[in-house]
């Protein structure tokens, strides 16, 4: 990671506002009872994360861009909602600072005229401020599902000339979390990302991307 992208990190985390102490008591695991536990989970548990995801394909579900590949990095805030023994449910929100969508050289035929799709490397940045995210179970590995919604603006228009350099998301994933005494984690996961202009262009043939990712997420008390 370069010096450049780890002094953005940072100064992110130092941007974002305290939350109050949450009052909420701790909530034992069932490990815990037995002298096993991993963490304790409280509501009103904020965390931090960085996790990075590669497609090396595009589907063709809603999106019919084919031969198209993503990588994402992504800074998360997750703060917990609700903590119970089946389920704890979380918001999210995130800071895309890179995405890079890698195209190869297509010819199309738009309004009956030929077009050439140049073969590129796209630069985006963005964000995906609403979130949720619902962990399942209190052990040391925790199955979970999430949805996000938000947008990515590229510095030429995606997926085609012609389209829009503006797009919003909608990502739908799976995976685990792995859990360290500290409340430390980390993350593996799946996800289908679907972008899109939502006709605000045009042409808007969209990208139907499946990344896998892995991350990282540190917990935080705010103190008042």
């Amino acid at each position: 990671m370069s010096r450049a992208l780890e002094r953005l990190i940072l100064v992110l985390v130092l941007l974002i506002p305290p939350f109050p102490r949450a009052q909420a008591q701790n909530i034992p695991t069932a490990n815990d009872e037995k002298g096993k536990g991993v963490t304790t989970l409280q509501s009103g548990r904020n965390e931090f994360g960085l996790w990075a995801g590669y497609s090396p394909f595009s589907l063709v579900l809603r999106g019919v861009s084919e031969d198209r590949k993503l990588f994402l990095l992504n800074l998360q805030y997750a703060r917990r909602l609700l903590v119970s023994t089946p389920v704890t449910v979380k918001y999210t929100g995130e800071i895309v600072p890179i995405a890079l969508q890698m195209q190869p050289r297509q010819g199309y035929l738009v309004r009956n005229k030929p077009l050439i799709n140049p073969a590129a490397t796209i630069y985006g940045a963005g964000a995906s401020p609403i979130g949720f995210q619902a962990n399942f179970g209190q052990k040391a590995i925790q199955p979970f599902a999430n949805l996000s919604i938000g947008f990515l603006y590229f510095n030429r228009q995606v997926p085609i000339i012609g389209s829009s350099q503006f797009n919003y998301t909608i990502t739908i994933g799976f995976g685990a979390q792995f859990f360290q005494r500290t409340g430390r984690s980390l993350t593996l996961g799946w996800k289908y990302h679907h972008l899109s202009n939502a006709y605000q262009a045009s042409i808007n043939p969209g990208i139907d991307s499946g990344v896998f990712y892995v991350g990282f997420s540190v917990p935080r008390l705010w103190r008042r």
